[in-house]
């Protein structure tokens, strides 16, 4: 059963600029699952860092489906 991970993306942007780092919700199977669908969503470049599962009410929130791994949803930065 897949399971829904809060993770941490460092990489750059495609014109080179200063590396940004966003959170992203990914749907998958474990921790290094979540790595994995990142480097691919991302590319190998990006640093990822897995801060932990989160809960169902958090999965309820988000509308994240557990059927469908591989998923994933970037959060908002606020650039204040």
């Amino acid at each position: 059963m897949n399971k829904a991970y809060g993770v941490q993306v460092t990489a750059r942007g495609p014109d080179g600029g200063e590396p940004r780092t966003v959170p992203v919700l990914v749907v998958a199977s474990d921790e290094q699952d979540a790595l994995l669908v990142v480097s691919e969503a991302v590319g190998a470049d990006a640093e990822a860092e897995v801060l932990r599962e989160l809960t169902d009410a958090e999965i309820r929130e988000h509308g994240l489906d557990l059927e469908q791994r591989g998923a994933a949803k970037s959060l908002a930065v606020l650039k204040l």
